[in-house]
């Protein structure tokens, strides 16, 4: 039986049926523990040869990554982090970003018992502290890049962080009394007896923005790399010599897991460049490695294609999945123009999972712009705000899956429950049913912002704003883009003390210094006052409606 025969008989079966099969394929039964570092790593590392990545530098440089070789080199980090005091339980806060460091840290961690804790390199040292008093973390990670960033925001953090540092050339970065993570994991050997999880033990917490108050701390257990086979599977349809390219960066969900140690899980081989995003260079990595599948934003795509349509994209791609904003039909298009295959599109959340997706071996036609299908072990319909069926429109609801990306919020089992209407998880997130049967993104219900990938709490935003002098009362929600997608905008009320483009650039560069450049407002507006409901919360559709491109830089 093909892979496209066998993944379509498997569309027909129940979501416990497809569930019993992704069990069926793990080495050993659930019952008797499931780790992450095991799924991902160790249980391939008996076929020696077996690369798992493939680290791609600026330079033109690459490394070559077996399983048997991160195995190896994450028990001997796991070795330092327990002769560092760290407990199973223990949050570990890595501040990296796509580098081998990042799979080796996080691989100790699972194994260890510990909580990985992934932190975005892209915050502010406001942002970063926040996150680290709300995890209540021992020790973290840092790379040299961004060394001074995690030294502002120790000032601001409540305890004693014991400090591992990824050491850049001639040992920068290295403060005193930092421990460096390849001298570390010299000096321990690979003898480490991985913890015995079991699948709901908790692996990840990961934040998550939303619109109002701290930022959420998704709690996500081990079974996570199992339940996102499925998605995996019937979008990516990975086979023995793919090569997928992971462009999301591990300080998020989508890199970490889905990109990340869920294909692992597979024994798939994923490729990473450590450079800052750049097209070109993003082209030469695609063809000197002969990638086969690309995973990235819209954002990346649109960038990627325009410079491919002078430059040539690498004849091995043979097709991507896009997510973290909504994919429109013309870059479908353009990506299909440069010779690309399909750019399938995909929705989920760190709460959820992935949910919906225009999966592989389709055999109806797609239409772009929407989701064709909802993923395999997974029962999903649209409702209202209390739960109750919609019909053509309504927020996006996930009926408790044997699987779920998220078992809930850091010390916030109220917020947690509030997502919850019996069995019905919800989203937040609005669609629309089209002519199709396809499901339509229509907007975030709780008014969070995705922009070029990443998740941006206006409440974040706003606090920062409203600290500067001038400024009298400020909102913040997403403008359309005119290179596509959405952008941040800040429509601020002034006090007339300080003038309106002082004003811009004090919002722009405080946002970008303390979240960092993914939250700063790209535009920046002032109105006399702002509009709010009798009992004062903000009318931030009004807003968003009123908005007119060219108004305002």
């Amino acid at each position: 039986m093909s892979l496209a025969e066998e993944l379509r008989a498997e569309r027909a079966l129940s979501p416990a049926a497809v569930w019993d099969a992704a069990e069926a394929r793990l080495d050993r039964p659930v019952e008797a523990g499931l780790n992450t570092a095991h799924e991902a790593c160790d249980r391939w590392q008996s076929d020696r040869g077996r690369l798992a990545l493939i680290v791609s530098h600026p330079d033109g440089r690459s490394e070559r990554w077996t399983y048997a070789e991160l195995s190896r080199a994450s028990r001997r980090f796991a070795n330092a982090l327990k002769a560092a005091g760290l407990r199973r339980g223990d949050r570990f806060a890595a501040v990296l970003t796509r580098q081998v460091e990042t799979q080796i840290c996080c691989l100790a961690a699972w194994r260890a018992g510990l909580i990985y804790t992934p932190m975005f390199v892209g915050f502010g040292p406001d942002a970063l502290a926040a996150r680290l008093n709300a995890a209540d973390v021992p020790a973290v990670v840092v790379d040299y890049r961004y060394r001074d960033l995690l030294e502002q925001a120790r000032a601001l953090v409540r305890r004693d962080l014991v400090v591992f540092s990824v050491a850049g050339p001639g040992g920068r970065g290295i403060h005193p009394g930092d421990r460096s993570v390849w001298s570390e994991i010299d000096r321990y050997g690979p003898d480490f007896h991985t913890a015995r999880t079991a699948a709901s033990d908790p692996a990840t917490l990961i934040f998550t923005s939303g619109t109002t108050g701290a930022p959420k701390g998704c709690i996500q257990p081990h079974s996570l790399v199992l339940g996102l086979q499925p998605f995996l599977r019937h979008t990516f349809a990975l086979q023995g010599p793919d090569m997928l390219f992971a462009g999301a960066d591990p300080g998020w969900s989508y890199g970490l897991y889905t990109t990340g140690a869920a294909v692992m899980a597979l024994g798939a081989c994923r490729v990473i460049h450590t450079g800052d995003f750049e097209p070109r260079a993003w082209l030469g990595v695609l063809e000197r490695e002969q990638v086969t599948y690309v995973s990235a934003a819209p954002t990346a795509y649109r960038q990627v294609a325009q410079a491919a349509r002078r430059y040539g994209l690498a004849s091995s791609v043979r097709g991507a999945t896009s997510a973290g904003e909504p994919l429109d039909a013309s870059l479908v298009s353009s990506w299909q123009a440069i010779g690309g295959g399909d750019l399938q599109d995909s929705y989920g959340q760190s709460e959820s999972g992935m949910l919906l997706a225009n999966l592989a071996f389709e055999q109806r036609a797609i239409v772009p712009g929407s989701l064709s299908s909802v993923v395999p072990g997974f029962d999903v319909a649209l409702v209202d705000e209390r739960g109750e069926p919609a019909e053509s429109q309504g927020i996006l609801a996930l009926h408790q899956p044997r699987y779920q990306a998220s078992v809930g919020y850091w010390n916030d089992d109220e917020r947690w429950r509030e997502r919850w209407r019996g069995d019905w998880f919800l989203t937040g997130d609005i669609f629309r049913r089209d002519d199709s049967g396809g499901w339509c993104f229509v907007g975030r219900a709780d008014d969070l912002i995705v922009t070029s990938g990443y998740n941006v709490g206006p409440a974040e935003v706003e606090s920062i704003i409203l600290e500067q002098p001038g400024v009298a009362d400020v909102a913040v929600v997403a403008a359309p883009d005119p290179r596509g997608g959405v952008t941040v905008r800040a429509v601020i009320v002034p006090d007339g003390s300080v003038g309106q483009d002082r004003l811009k650039i004090s919002a722009r560069d405080s946002v970008r210094a303390r979240l960092g450049r993914h939250a700063y407002p790209r535009v920046v507006d002032f109105a006399g006052e702002l509009p709010r409901t009798e009992t004062g919360k903000l009318r931030r559709n009004v807003l968003r409606d009123s908005y007119q491109p060219g108004q305002a830089g």
